[in-house]
């Protein structure tokens, strides 16, 4: 199998968690149909926690509906024990992210996509609003999380549960449904199938969506679902000894037509750039600081890629502005997009003075 991609750069190859449920379904049929044109491959992965009888018929869902995609099935059949103090929730949670972390190093994956979605998302908000949780807990579910070496990526926390399930059921997907998820004496459904619905009917019909938007607005998440936002980007927090200032960068989202050539350098901000508006369609992006690793195929070198830390080089951006300065990347796949005051990645540059687009102007606050 080649294992690159059509920019010239390596390939990646993301974990799918599926559990059989509609969400994971969902991701699966999505991200199976996005490899080609993003450059990954796809491996299915799945968890029998043996907590139900009828779990086995899951694992054997799961194992054929990744064959009718021609993934690669990888699972683990087990029977969750709890260790003192643990719940059974933890405990399953506990050899999931083993398995995980296992699967990561056996098989080499850059990823782990899980289906979490925007239900997910403002019932976790209310589970630690009740908790007394601050600003971080109630941030909740991110587009990109690193948990023990393990990197999770969620590309359906904009989605809704129901248009999820409208989509398999337009296709005629199958998928199974989890009989503990109607048990009401767990906090998490009785949210979902209480408190959530209770909020519609009397409050605001949509409540998810609004809360999902606090959430957003408190992980300075980036998603291009409204025209014109300012976005909180990340913190570099980083230990008092080595002497930086902590420094806090906003970004600000506009439509525009076609794209402005400008006179920058690495590391002078504020900073914009226009990628093109259909090539974003549908995708995660995220702010974030670079990688060891990160490549970016830009306009210009004719589908190679550069390792950022040769631009940097190049550039002579000293050590400490590259360690801070935040890139624009595609938070499902990886990708780099944008290296503020650099050129673009060829794969989201505007191609025409016509073309619709998104300018991104980035800035200290």
């Amino acid at each position: 199998m080649d294992n690159t991609s059509h920019n010239g750069a390596p390939r990646r190859r993301i974990g799918l968690a599926v559990s059989g449920g509609a969400d994971s379904v969902a991701l699966l049929a999505l991200m199976a149909g996005l490899q080609a044109s993003h450059g990954f491959d796809a491996v299915v992965l799945h968890v029998d926690h043996g907590l139900r009888p009828d779990s086995a018929d899951d694992a054997r869902f799961v194992e054929s509906l990744a064959a009718s995609y021609g993934l690669p099935f990888h699972a683990l059949r087990t029977r969750v024990r709890r260790l003192r103090g643990e719940s059974l929730e933890m405990a399953a949670r506990r050899v999931r992210l083993a398995f995980f972390a296992r699967m990561t190093t056996v098989l080499g994956l850059d990823a782990i996509a899980t289906g979490h979605h925007a239900d997910d998302v403002a019932e976790t908000f209310l589970l630690r609003l009740a908790r007394g949780s601050g600003p971080d807990g109630l941030a909740g579910l991110k587009p990109v999380s690193h948990v023990d070496g393990v990197t999770f990526i969620r590309p359906l926390l904009n989605v809704r549960d129901a248009d999820l399930r409208s989509f398999l059921s337009e296709r005629g997907i199958a998928w199974r449904e989890d009989s503990t998820n109607a048990d009401t004496s767990i906090p998490r459904n009785n949210v979902r199938h209480m408190i959530l619905p209770f909020l519609r009917e009397r409050l605001d019909p949509r409540i998810t969506e609004h809360i999902c938007k606090s959430a957003a607005i408190l992980r300075g998440d980036l998603h291009l679902e409204r025209k014109g936002r300012d976005c909180e980007g990340g913190r570099d927090h980083r230990d008092r000894r080595d002497r930086r200032e902590k420094r806090e960068w906003r970004l600000a989202i506009g439509e525009a037509i076609g794209f402005v050539r400008r006179p920058e350098a690495i590391g002078q901000l504020p900073a914009a750039c226009e990628l093109d508006r259909k090539a974003l369609a549908g995708r995660t992006l995220e702010l974030r600081t670079w990688r060891a690793g990160d490549r970016i195929a830009p306009v210009g070198l004719a589908g190679h890629s550069r390792k950022l830390q040769d631009v940097f080089v190049t550039a002579k951006v000293p050590p400490a502005v590259r360690a801070s300065l935040p890139i624009l990347a595609d938070a499902v796949t990886g990708e780099v997009l944008w290296i503020p005051g650099y050129r673009v990645a060829a794969s989201a540059a505007v191609t025409s003075p016509n073309s619709p687009s998104w300018r991104f102007t980035l800035a200290t606050s």
